[in-house]
């Protein structure tokens, strides 16, 4: 939630900057109108970044403690071949072919610090890959990764990740550990403030694991 409001703040200073920039634009005069024009089109490159930093942001999910990110089920196609359907917590279900023997999802995180720092992160999932045990295959063999940001209309996420000086956010890379893929076995990805846990659901998962 705190991510969300502070997005919502953003856009809201954004619309009372740019309603400023461009009343300075309209005034009538010679450096006093360059300099008031240098400032106004300073004031609209800062709201229009402020808006896409404040878009971006709203496209992430708040999260509860323990809350299902993702499910996952499992059915094999062929030796190291399995096809995955992935079921977010928002209901929508997407399927994709993994290659290898464990599978891995990875989460983007941003988190508020100061008053909200004691709150869960906002989250949007990322990416989901398949692994395999040998490490002749893992560098030789076809190879799966899928990316869930690929459609999105903006991306803010590589530069949250290296900026420094704007400390109120915080944005890390989330992953739930590697583990077995199995036919028919079911996991769950849950967020808790310590981090991302998979866990196996049903008998097919738990055998997998206990084999692993």
């Amino acid at each position: 939630m705190a991510v969300q409001i502070f997005a919502s703040i953003v856009i809201a200073a954004g619309i009372c900057l740019a309603a400023l920039a461009i009343k300075t634009l309209l005034v009538r005069g010679w450096f006093v109108k360059w300099l008031r024009g240098t400032s106004g089109f300073a004031a609209l490159v800062v709201t229009v970044l402020g808006g896409i930093l404040a878009l971006d942001l709203l496209s992430y999910y708040k999260s509860q403690e323990g809350e299902v990110l993702a499910t996952l089920k499992f059915s094999q196609l062929a030796e190291q071949q399995f096809d995955v359907e992935l079921v977010g917590a928002q209901g929508r279900p997407r399927s994709y072919q993994l290659w290898g023997d464990q599978w891995q999802l990875d989460v983007r995180l941003i988190r508020l610090q100061g008053l909200f720092e004691n709150d869960l992160p906002s989250y949007k999932l990322d990416r989901l890959s398949g692994r395999y045990l040998s490490l002749e295959q893992e560098k030789n063999a076809q190879r799966s990764v899928f990316g869930f940001i690929d459609d999105a209309l903006v991306d803010t996420w590589p530069w949250m990740l290296q900026q420094k000086w704007l400390s109120i956010i915080q944005a890390k890379n989330g992953s739930a550990a590697f583990m077995p893929m199995a036919d028919g076995a079911i996991y769950e990805v849950r967020l808790y403030k310590r981090g991302l846990l998979a866990t196996p659901v049903n008998e097919q998962a738990k055998l997998a694991v206990e084999a692993w």
